[in-house]
C-alpha cells in the first residue's frame, strides 16, 4: 500500500512541477511537454479510481447484506391504499372487471 502512494505521489508531483509559459506562436507543441499525460491519467485510473470504485462496491455489497438481515415487517392490508374507483375503457372499474372475469373462467 505504501508503495503505491509513492508512486502516486512522485508521478502526480512530476506532473505538477512548474514550466515556463510557451510564446504565444501558432505552432503546436511538438509532444515534448504533452507526451506523459497519457501515462499520467492511466497511473491515476490504475492506482486511484479503482481502487475508489472497489472501496464504493464493497460498501455497497455489506450494506445490502445488513439490510436483508432485518426481517420484512408485517403486511397491513390499509384499505385506503388500494381504492379502485378509476373507470376504465370499458366503463367498469378493474375491480369489477376482474371479478366478472373470474366467475366467467370458474364455468
Amino acid at each position: 500500500m505504501a508503495t503505491m502512494l509513492n508512486v502516486l505521489r512522485t508521478s502526480v508531483r512530476s506532473r505538477l512541477q512548474f514550466t515556463p509559459a510557451r510564446p504565444a506562436s501558432g505552432a503546436a507543441p511538438a509532444g515534448g511537454e504533452h507526451s506523459g499525460g497519457m501515462d499520467l491519467w492511466k497511473k491515476m485510473s490504475v492506482f486511484v479510481a479503482l481502487p475508489a470504485l472497489t472501496v464504493c462496491m464493497l460498501n455497497a455489497y455489506l450494506k445490502e447484506k445488513e439490510h436483508h438481515e432485518h426481517p420484512r415487517p408485517e403486511f397491513l392490508p390499509y384499505a385506503h391504499l388500494r381504492i379502485r374507483s378509476k373507470v376504465t375503457e370499458q366503463g367498469r372499474s378493474p375491480r369489477s372487471a376482474h371479478l366478472l372475469i373470474s366467475l366467467i373462467c370458474s364455468f
